[in-house]
């Protein structure tokens, strides 16, 4: 469709309008980080293919170019933003009914005119590898180009280091609803990068210096533009940032904090975004039907073993995290069979798919996975090293190796850098209630216990016990009282004790 009849049909737009209701639904973001400046409207019509997503969480997304007219509507965005945070960070979702919307028009100035189109497939989902998700809409590409929505094509191949691109997203974070627009960055490419963050590892992924990634730009796209500014292509899509936090208070390489891989060290950047290569993408359609194929020539990958449980941080050797949970996997397959294991130490982060990883490796049964709530697996115990560092416990389906899975183990053996610590709040009558603090992933457990001052040894921590949820209420005839405390970081090394001298009202 030209730019000339687009302009008519927004128009037309702005007259009938179509708007969609507020959601609460926002993952988690940077604090501190300011939006950038919304897309002036005039220039709505050039990015009419970029929409306000909500298919289970508030992200972004861009109708693709599959060069089928009149074949189905996908939109690139996120697995994180489809509901791959709550699946196996190894797994790949393909094909299954799916719900949400798509906004398109979604622009300071136009929120009377925008217009929602109904999410019904997850046609592929994954954060494995890259943090990438394909959804299809309750339409065609012919369809929406007849409301002036035009699809915006993808990369073939990925742009040099240091190109120019813009970010136009919709982000959301403390923003009232009116205000969520979409924004416009000017950005640069940095390199490419293997990143991990909590439980996944991706590969090729950019970095990048665009302003305002906040809660909501989550699947927005990298777009290099033509002399008349207007998209050209794809190149990549934002999934998250170092933005607005520091990488020296315990939390690196958690979720919501990024680390660069080199030579098996993982580093946080403070201050940098990320965004998935979306290069080659567009190969993943049918040039007939343009219903997404994957296959040869796509590069999206597809994992055939996952697990139903496993990885994270652990002391090493067999000692179990703060949770009393032993290092092991659960290992699950697309289709039933055999699989082997190996423990490595993490690299560049590709061991995984190679076969010389797994030569001497252990030889288990591979069943078949069941629905998400139902465990199946074989527990394959993971002995780690004792030595810090970052290992990969890597597991093959018969010989698919680019199928493979990487689960990501962390053997940490420093105390946490944050005190343990708990707050007295007086509530009447001469009674306290006592909530010990918790600051995940530095202190992700709490023990203690307390009772009269002359009673209770706190350097005897073996009657100590779990704190849950539930804060200590201390009555009026419980005081005074001792109350002694220690946390745990993830990996279930202690800090030291604390004690608080509660006194008598």
């Amino acid at each position: 469709m030209s730019r000339r009849v687009s302009v008519i049909v927004l128009t037309a737009l702005l007259v009938a309008g179509c708007s969609a209701g507020p959601d609460d639904v926002v993952p988690p973001g940077p604090e501190g980080v300011q939006p950038a400046d919304p897309l002036p409207l005039d220039r709505v019509v050039d990015f009419s293919g970029i929409a306000s997503l909500n298919a289970g969480s508030n992200c972004t997304g861009t109708l693709i170019d599959t060069g089928v007219p009149d074949g189905p509507a996908y939109v690139l965005t996120n697995g994180h933003c489809v509901g791959d945070v709550g699946r196996s960070a190894q797994r790949t979702t393909i094909g299954i009914e799916w719900f949400g919307t798509a906004e398109f028009f979604r622009a300071d100035g136009n929120l009377d005119a925008t217009l929602t189109v109904d999410v019904v497939e997850l046609a592929y989902s994954t954060m494995r590898a890259t943090d990438t998700a394909v959804i299809r809409l309750d339409a065609t590409l012919d369809e929406l180009a007849d409301l002036g929505v035009d699809p915006v094509p993808i990369a073939g191949r990925e742009p040099a280091e240091g190109t120019e691109v813009v970010n136009v997203g919709v982000p959301v974070q403390d923003l009232m609803h009116d205000d969520w627009v979409m924004r416009l960055g000017e950005c640069t490419l940095g390199g490419q990068h293997t990143l991990i963050e909590g439980a996944w590892l991706w590969f090729g992924v950019w970095s990048n210096d665009c302003p305002g990634i906040i809660q909501g730009s989550s699947g927005s796209p990298l777009l290099t533009l033509d002399a008349d500014g207007v998209p050209e292509q794809v190149v990549a899509v934002i999934n998250t940032t170092s933005g607005g936090v520091t990488a020296d208070d315990g939390g690196a390489c958690a979720i919501n904090r990024p680390c660069q891989v080199a030579d098996g060290v993982a580093t946080m950047v403070e201050e940098t975004s990320y965004a998935q290569s979306a290069a080659g993408i567009g190969e993943c359609f049918d040039p007939r039907s343009g219903e997404l194929a994957l296959g040869d020539g796509c590069p999206l990958p597809v994992s055939s073993i996952w697990t139903e449980r496993g990885g994270g941080s652990f002391r090493g050797g067999d000692l179990p995290d703060a949770t009393g949970q032993l290092p092991d996997v659960s290992l699950v397959g697309s289709q039933p069979g055999r699989a082997r294991t190996v423990v490595v130490p993490l690299g560049d982060g590709s061991a995984c798919t190679s076969p010389a990883t797994y030569d001497g490796a252990l030889d288990v049964v591979l069943p078949l996975a069941g629905e998400d709530w139902e465990l199946f697996g074989t527990v394959v115990p993971v002995d780690l090293p004792q030595e810090e560092g970052r290992y990969a416990l890597c597991a093959v389906a018969d010989d698919d190796y680019d199928g493979a899975a990487s689960v990501l183990f962390d053997v940490d053996r420093t105390p946490p850098i944050v005190a343990a610590g708990a707050s007295v709040e007086d509530i009447g009558d001469g009674a306290v209630v006592v909530r010990p603090h918790l600051d995940p992933p530095e202190i992700t457990t709490v023990r203690f216990t307390w009772g009269p001052p002359d009673e209770v040894d706190c350097t005897d921590t073996d009657g100590f016990r779990d704190f849950f949820i539930a804060p200590l209420t201390l009555e009026r005839a419980d005081l005074p009282a001792r109350y002694c405390l220690y946390g745990m970081d993830a990996a279930g090394n202690p800090t030291d004790v604390v004690t608080l001298e509660i006194p008598a009202p």
